[in-house]
């Protein structure tokens, strides 16, 4: 686990936000905090323009999304008709600011869930991805804004 376990962070999310967050808790389905959300958590802060969710690619891990989604009116395709070899991404209509992804670049799920940081973020139990795997992901990006994440990651 991650060097900032237990430590409280506020205003990181919206309420939209907030509500997918805690009905993901409340289903314990696994997912990390990625993305520019986990830049901010790691010190810099930049606009993020949504939240990010590595959630586990796995048969269990997929019925409890769904049992999530559902009262946030979504779902997800049933996990037997995906192939494990692709990623997916899916932004939720009436959650607009959230996306979830399978796959991150250069980090398996695995090895992401166990040096994620383990945290309470608006009151609300999150593992965000570590400052190593954020690096390394964001390194193997094109993007511009992922150069300079990385840049101002590792000055901190």
């Amino acid at each position: 686990m991650g060097e900032c376990q237990g430590r409280e962070q506020n205003a990181l999310f919206d309420a939209d936000e907030a509500a997918v967050l805690r009905s993901f808790v409340a289903c314990d389905v696994r997912f990390i905090v990625v993305g520019g959300r986990a830049v901010q958590f790691h010190g810099h802060l930049r606009r993020a323009k949504d939240l990010d969710l590595l959630v586990e690619f796995s048969e269990e891990n997929w019925e409890r999304l769904g049992r999530a989604l559902r009262p946030l009116n979504a779902g997800v395709t049933a996990f037997a008709t995906l192939s494990p070899e692709k990623r997916y991404q899916a932004r939720l209509a009436f959650y607009p600011t959230v996306e979830f992804l399978t796959a991150i670049d250069g980090v398996s799920f695995a090895s992401a869930w166990m040096d994620a940081v383990a945290t309470i973020i608006d009151s609300i139990p999150v593992r965000v991805l570590c400052k190593a795997h954020l690096i390394t992901s964001k390194k193997m990006s094109k993007r511009p804004l992922d150069a300079r994440d990385v840049e101002a990651l590792r000055s901190r």
